[in-house]
């Protein structure tokens, strides 16, 4: 098995929350050009703490249910190129792809009404408030296209992945 990565929530919060807040921060720079910089600071702080907490918990939520798998490097290479390794683990590979697949399945159907609605949303600020949300329309955009053109392609090389597990599988119990 090669080396494994961890990271911890703490640290996934941080990498989660900083960008965030720097993004914030230069789009009320844009978006409110009169508002102070302290201001605009600790909006940014705060919305990178909330957001990097919330989605710090959620992925690493996420990483625990997939099982330990998901921490070996060899697993994020697999699922780039969809070849399963000759030393993976069957068992923990087969808890983490299953885990992988149902949240792609969910996400098939929730992940483009989250992406129309925010490019929506976008759009009806583009026209009513400020320009720059045209930047947020085409974000958005996008998304859904990289969404729409990634997902069926992710779940075909979950479903290879799965299968050649069931052969390695098949494989033990014959030999």
């Amino acid at each position: 098995m090669q080396t494994t990565r961890r990271r911890s929530t703490p640290v996934l919060m941080l990498l989660t929350g900083l960008p965030f807040g720097a993004f914030w921060f230069l789009w009320t720079t844009f978006t409110m050009p009169g508002a102070p910089v302290l201001a605009r600071v600790v909006g940014a702080l705060v919305t990178g703490a909330v957001f990097g907490v919330v989605f710090g918990l959620w992925v690493g939520r996420q990483v625990q249910a997939a099982g330990p798998a998901v921490r070996d490097r060899s697993f994020a290479r697999a699922r780039r190129t969809g070849v399963v390794p000759a030393d993976a683990d069957l068992l923990a590979w087969r808890q983490a792809l299953e885990h992988q697949r149902a949240q792609h399945e969910r996400q098939r159907w929730s992940g483009p009404l989250v992406f129309v609605a925010a490019t929506a949303l976008a759009l009806w600020l583009a026209l009513t408030d400020s320009p720059y949300w045209w930047f947020g329309v085409a974000l958005f955009v996008g998304f859904l296209v990289a969404f729409l053109l990634s997902t069926p392609r992710v779940l075909r090389r979950t479903r290879t992945m799965l299968a050649e597990l069931d052969r390695r599988s098949a494989q033990r119990i014959d030999g």
